[in-house]
């Protein structure tokens, strides 16, 4: 297999990954790149752009630690009313959402297809 294909395939497995964990985390509040609680701070490159948030360093940095009214989901999250009361995800598993939204963001949030579990 060439470098570039390997690279392809594992791009699109990451993407993979990431969906399934966004579908599962992230979709209540943030279906099709929206934001029902803040309809100013959607996942559309726009408004990470503005509110500085547009790299995977700055996806993942607020999704493990929250801001405003987006809750943590990291491990070591804190303080505690910051985070999500429900299970907090991994780092990995936060790196993976990063690249996911920022990959989305990139596209314009074209529709997530279930790519099955």
């Amino acid at each position: 297999m060439s470098p570039t294909l390997f690279a392809a395939e594992s791009l699109s497995q990451t993407i993979s990954s990431g969906a399934r964990l966004f579908q599962k985390a992230c979709i209540g509040c943030h279906d099709m790149g929206g934001n029902i609680l803040q309809p100013d701070a959607t996942l559309f490159m726009k408004d990470l752009q503005r509110n500085g948030v547009s790299t995977e360093e700055g996806i993942y940095n607020i999704t493990y630690y929250g801001k405003g009214r987006m809750p943590g989901f990291g491990e070591k999250c804190a303080p505690r009313g910051q985070c999500t009361f429900g299970p907090r995800l991994q780092e990995e598993e936060i790196k993976l959402l990063a690249e996911f939204v920022k990959s989305q963001a990139d596209r314009g949030w074209p529709n997530i297809e279930s790519r099955g579990d």
